[in-house]
């Protein structure tokens, strides 16, 4: 079994819908999954409960604060692949709680100032525990005239002074990811041709890879690296 750390440092950075979308992406893969919803929130839960019936995985269930290392060894008796963490924004005992128990980190950071500089003592407990952590860009804006915004290249290049690996695959901001949410569901259920669909997908082979490398291509090394062939790239996002 192997543990899965949702971070963000502020609220609205969309952690949880990217939570459930990489849950049901797991799901998906015949990989059993158990979302920890640790946010007061309990949006996680929320999205659950709308979830149609014949949709079997992924459970989830409440997280509590000084119990994961309990949770952890339950799940792993039971039958369960992957444990995700869907942690709160801002907690710090939290978020330390949450990367000392995750064998990968995914720092959810939006493409503004405020996000990227309030993630810096997320990524200190990273580090600092020696855990291995991976930005993940979220709610993206779109590319004009087929190029990124300077908002964008701005964020990879303040993402990159921190030392941890950026996902080579990130988010746009999409409609399709609240209105799937909504209805209990991942854009890649609702629309599986859609944009939204191959980013989720996207995003869940590379989250994949650094999860189980021994059982696929060798994990993300470095910021603007493709995860297969080493070769440079910008961010992979669908335009």
């Amino acid at each position: 079994m192997q543990t899965l750390a949702v971070l963000s440092r502020k609220g609205g950075t969309g952690k949880t819908t990217l939570a459930t979308h990489l849950a049901v992406a797991a799901e998906a893969e015949k990989r059993r999954t158990l979302i920890l919803d640790m946010d007061p929130q309990r949006s996680a839960i929320d999205w659950r409960r709308e979830r149609p019936e014949h949709r079997v995985g992924p459970r989830v269930e409440q997280g509590r604060i000084g119990a994961l290392f309990a949770a952890r060894q339950a799940a792993s008796r039971g039958e369960t692949d992957l444990l995700m963490l869907d942690t709160r924004a801002g907690g710090e005992s939290e978020t330390c709680e949450a990367v000392r128990t995750a064998d990968l980190c995914l720092l959810v950071v939006r493409p503004s100032f405020y996000d990227i500089r309030s993630i810096a003592r997320s990524v200190e407990a990273v580090v600092n525990m020696r855990k291995r952590g991976l930005f993940v860009l979220n709610q993206a804006p779109a590319r004009r005239n087929g190029e990124e915004p300077r908002s964008i290249r701005q964020a990879l290049e303040q993402l990159a002074d921190y030392g941890l690996p950026i996902c080579p695959v990130g988010l746009r901001m999409r409609s399709a990811y609240q209105s799937a949410s909504a209805r209990g569901l991942a854009a890649q259920e609702a629309w599986p041709d859609s944009q939204a669909a191959f980013e989720v997908n996207s995003l869940w082979r590379v989250v994949r890879r650094e999860l189980w490398p021994e059982a696929h291509a060798r994990p993300v090394r470095a910021a603007a690296r493709d995860p297969e062939t080493d070769a440079p790239l910008d961010l992979a996002l669908a335009g």
